[in-house]
């Protein structure tokens, strides 16, 4: 479903690791795809970078033959934030070799508003105040072959709530 829907809302109790699926789904588009600039949004910043640090472990544990990249009838090994020695670096994960990252972010649309995003993964879309203005800006990616999953615990009467049910025009 996550291939074939560019808008995907998802509900969810707490315990389904939701969260590990769909940051383990954006790397797999990050890291197989070239020039990828995918966000990975939560409330706050350190709540976005600890949703990246997912990715990160991931990455750090598949094995050699998925970390390269297939350019000119050769493989290459690929690097993750090679300028750090491969280590996390706060808000990115930087894949020069193919020209793509994942970058954390704070709630809001400004920062989206800046970019031409391939994917945003917005965790926790519920209990982000700006949630709205996030999406209102997230909706030309979707529109340009892009993709936005939201995904986030139950809240009621919010704008997450609103767009699971169709309450609202998007």
């Amino acid at each position: 479903m996550w291939l074939r829907e560019r808008l995907l809302l998802v509900p969810k109790s707490r315990q389904l690791m939701m969260s590990w699926l769909f940051t383990t789904l954006y790397l797999w588009d990050t890291i197989f795809h070239e020039a990828r600039m995918t966000f990975f949004q939560s409330k706050k910043a350190e709540d976005a970078d600890d949703i990246l640090k997912r990715s990160k472990f991931v990455w750090d544990n598949l094995p050699k033959f998925l970390k390269r990249y297939y350019r000119n009838g050769q493989f290459f090994t690929l690097q993750c934030n090679p300028q750090h020695n491969g280590q996390h670096v706060s808000g990115k994960m930087i894949f020069p070799d193919i020209n793509s990252e994942i970058r954390a972010i704070p709630e809001g649309g400004d920062v989206i508003r800046m970019h031409v995003a391939s994917g945003i993964l917005s965790d926790e879309m519920a209990f982000q105040a700006e949630a709205k203005s996030a999406y209102t800006a997230a909706k030309p990616t979707i529109s340009n072959k892009g993709r936005f999953t939201g995904i986030s615990t139950a809240e009621h009467s919010t704008f997450f709530e609103d767009m699971v049910f169709d309450l609202i025009e998007t």
